[in-house]
């Protein structure tokens, strides 16, 4: 085969005999080594696989190779193949044998050298990748962008499972998928009784709230089965691991998308994106989504299939009966996966006729189809939930009926938010911004294309989900309900990409990149920091608060606890990195210099943070944070409630109990205001918080004696420098004793 002067042979040509035997050795290996540690060792999986993984690459590097693709060594020292194998058998031997060695505690280390082995195979091996795409992008694409993120997606499973459990919607998909599979059928009384949900959960599952319940006491999920229907094979065969890895393949075919989509719109584009195809596929968010059961990964892809459909025949006279099946086939199983997705669907099916030149046959079928689908859908939630839309209510479709500031901390936070924000999981997405910046130029061309298709696919999907509290985390990894638009988010970058060899762009991309790898690795050696609380704050910034003694979280942006630096980060990271991008004019630099220069100023920004956060006047202490210590309470609301959103966070103090903040004087003088509410164990008993600068009293306040939020205002006095806030809330009771919750204090420094 001949792609744009490069001569390739398709991948759906049989591997040959020696990377069939290598496979059959890793997959005999994987076999044999499943059992050389304890099956609750957390990398027992991990090594198990190992074989596989290894034999996978190897066999993948020679059949791209074969397919016209370099060798993964190109431009390498010639030791470093060997240096990698090396590498890879000593990791194996310290993990084997770590407990024997007396290495405790190890284990995170561990785990992040093997993915940092892991990382420079990607390294070198997709620019590898390059004449597989020619000069100009195939329509079809090698399905080598589809297997490397594929064999790397199936690697991370045994660690990342095995260190977080599955949490929020993926335990009720699992369980659906375990009936449908054994029981064939979604009916799951059975399934809670006999408790089938142990093989990969470690605490007791119960139905959810408002979960449907049959007139013989039936019990089923309010989540469609659409996902589980698929996940049900692979689950019968290898249960949740099976599962998984129907998951990770579901990913690594939209990632491969991502692909045919710009071939749509750029096709003279194969290097920039090919780059941006690495980007989407092996960064944050979509590589934390590969190996978890969320309905947001077949939606997109669905999505993608459409629109790639829809592209393929823009500009054909007349579409035949294939062409409207191929776009009407995904658009009608969009709704099936979730009842919000037809929020996709319909502008899928408006994008179809307007580019098909605005047939009306095909628009009125296509409409007709999710009607019925639609309405089905309805009137059996009706049935079974006594509401069509199940849990939720015809209400939250009114985009009246949210404040206009609901859309802007949504927007913002979709992007900028410290916990659940595209750009604070991968700073490399910051790219975006110059992206978006271009489509106000003249050169934006083909663009504007991916612009508009995108605004019409997403803009009524996002315009419901943005201003509603659910998108905050909605207990899973970053970004997960725009998700659906992140493909073509990615194909947006595409001509910026040619751009990339002034001085300022390269070092631009090599600081963001640089973050994002150590951020990538973070999140999948430790999964369970990207679960966030709604509380404006994460894992991450909790543990450097604690680590300093100081409030780092309050120098970074949240739509969760909107403070100055929500406001402050979305111009300036604007500024910063379309100013960076463009400059110089000229194109040609050193890439080792610039690449210098951006990992200096990321390392000097990094130092900045801790010292920033410990030097800063301390203006807000908000009591639950980790940089208080609070010998005694509790957080409120409790960790585990939903739509945290709605509560004011605070700390619980009982009378007698205290706590204590570190404080940076912001001027001579101070007035502090307090938000507290009285919690009457004892009713008629007050509740006098008594203030104090380290040992020193400064006043005291008692706290109103209704369930209402009250403020109380103290001061001004004079704050010694190098003194705590201490609150103590009364005298101690042995008994009968009431509590107070303590919202935050506020310091206004004179």
């Amino acid at each position: 085969m001949v792609n744009g002067g490069t001569v390739s042979v398709p991948w759906r040509r049989a591997l040959t005999p020696r990377s069939l035997l290598l496979l059959a050795l890793g997959l005999g290996a994987a076999f044999a080594t499943s059992g050389l540690l304890p099956a609750d060792d957390p990398f027992a999986g991990t090594l198990a696989l190992l074989p596989l993984v290894v034999a996978a690459l190897v066999v993948f590097d020679r059949e791209a190779r074969r397919r016209g693709a370099r060798a993964a060594a190109w431009r390498s020292p010639g030791w470093l193949p060997a240096a990698e194998g090396a590498a890879v058998v000593a990791l194996a031997a310290l993990t084997l044998g770590r407990g024997g060695l007396g290495l405790e505690g190890v284990d995170a280390g561990l785990a992040a050298a093997w993915l940092l082995l892991l990382a420079q195979r990607l390294w070198r091996q997709v620019p590898a990748l390059r004449p597989l795409l020619g000069r100009r992008l195939p329509e079809r694409p090698s399905l080598a962008f589809l297997w490397l993120p594929f064999v790397v997606y199936l690697a991370l499973i045994p660690w990342s499972t095995g260190q977080r459990p599955p949490d929020g919607d993926e335990p009720f998909y699992l369980l659906i998928t375990h009936s449908l599979a054994f029981d064939l059928d979604a009916e799951l009384s059975n399934n809670y009784a006999a408790g089938d949900w142990q093989g990969w959960l470690d605490r007791p599952l119960e139905p959810q709230p408002g979960d449907p319940v049959g007139p013989h006491g039936e019990l089923y999920s309010r989540h469609n089965e659409a996902l589980p229907m698929v996940l049900a094979p692979a689950y019968r065969l290898a249960g949740k691991n099976g599962a998984l890895a129907t998951m990770a393949a579901l990913t690594a075919v939209l990632a491969w998308m991502v692909l045919r989509l710009a071939h749509r719109y750029y096709p003279e584009r194969p290097g920039e994106a090919l780059l941006a195809w690495a980007l989407f596929a092996f960064a944050p968010p979509l590589v934390l989504y590969s190996g978890q059961v969320w309905v947001e990964v077949p939606a997109a892809l669905l999505s993608m299939v459409a629109l790639d459909r829809l592209r393929a025949f823009r500009g054909r006279p007349q579409w035949g009966v294939k062409p409207w099946l191929t776009v009407g086939l995904p658009v009608v199983l969009l709704p099936l996966l979730k009842i919000r997705f037809m929020l996709l669907a319909v502008p899928l099916v408006g994008l179809a006729w307007w580019h098909a030149g605005r047939p009306r046959k095909p628009l009125i079928l296509l409409t007709l189809a999710l009607v019925l689908v639609g309405g089905g859908i309805l009137v059996h939630n009706q049935l079974l939930y006594d509401n069509p839309l199940k849990i939720h209510d015809v209400e939250e479709l009114e985009l009246t009926d949210y404040p206009w500031t609901a859309y802007l901390y949504g927007t913002l936070g979709l992007f900028w938010d410290a916990g659940f924000g595209l750009f604070a999981c991968a700073p490399l997405w910051l790219l975006l911004l110059p992206a978006a910046a271009r489509l106000l130029g003249r050169t934006a061309g083909a663009a504007r294309h991916v612009a508009f298709d995108l605004a019409v696919y997403a803009m009524p999907y996002l315009m419901i989900v943005v201003p509603r509290a659910e998108w905050y985390g909605g207990w899973s990894p970053p970004f997960r309900y725009a998700l659906v638009a992140l493909p073509l988010l990615a194909v947006l970058l595409v001509p910026l990409l040619a751009e990339r060899r002034r001085a300022g762009a390269r070092a631009l991309v090599a600081a963001l990149a640089l973050l994002t790898v150590a951020l990538a690795l973070l999140w999948l050696v430790v999964p369970g920091w990207t679960y966030n609380f709604a509380d404006g704050r994460t894992y991450l910034l909790d543990h450097l608060s604690g680590r300093f003694g100081a409030d780092v979280a309050r120098l970074f942006p949240s739509s969760v606890r909107p403070r100055l630096a929500t406001w402050l980060w979305p111009p300036t990271t604007v500024a910063l990195v379309c100013g960076l991008w463009w400059w110089p004019r000229r194109r040609a630099v050193s890439l080792r210099r610039s690449t210098l220069w951006g990992t200096a100023a990321l390392l000097a920004a990094a130092a900045c943070v801790p010292l920033a956060a410990t030097r800063l006047p301390t203006r807000v202490v908000e009591f639950e944070d980790p940089w208080v210590e609070r010998p005694s309470g509790g957080p409120f609301p409790e960790r585990w409630v939903i739509e945290r959103t709605r509560y004011r966070g605070g700390w619980v103090l009982r009378e007698g109990a205290s706590l204590s903040a570190p404080v940076v004087p912001g001027g001579d003088e101070v007035v502090v205001r307090f938000a507290a509410r009285f919690i009457p164990n004892v009713p008629g008993r007050p509740i006098v918080l008594e203030v104090r600068a380290g040992e020193r009293t400064l006043d005291s306040w008692q706290v109103p004696l209704g369930r209402e939020w009250g403020v109380g205002e103290l001061g001004p006095f004079a704050w010694p420098a190098g003194e705590p806030l201490v609150v103590v809330a009364g005298e101690h009771r042995p008994d009968d004793y009431n509590g107070v919750i303590l919202d935050r204090a506020v310091m206004e420094w004179q």
